[in-house]
């Protein structure tokens, strides 16, 4: 099951999917990658902080909480 969000960018799903099927929420795709967050992760984005992720050694996605005050 998925469950569209507000940005197309972010779909919830309730297991990985492979990447390899077109018939997936984004598409075909190349790679996919799990990143587990910890409790001071979650604390950290409740907090108003960022999580930066680095993405295959190539790029950097920021997560951050909506609705909290960035604290910077």
């Amino acid at each position: 099951m998925t469950q569209q969000t507000q940005d197309p960018r972010l779909v919830i799903v309730d297991t990985p999917f492979d990447c390899n099927e077109s018939e997936q929420p984004f598409g075909k795709r190349w790679r996919e990658e799990r990143i587990t967050l910890t409790v001071e992760h979650l604390t950290a984005l409740q907090h108003g902080k960022l999580v930066a992720l680095d993405v295959q050694g190539e790029y950097v996605v920021y997560l951050e909480q909506a609705g909290v005050k960035n604290s910077s």
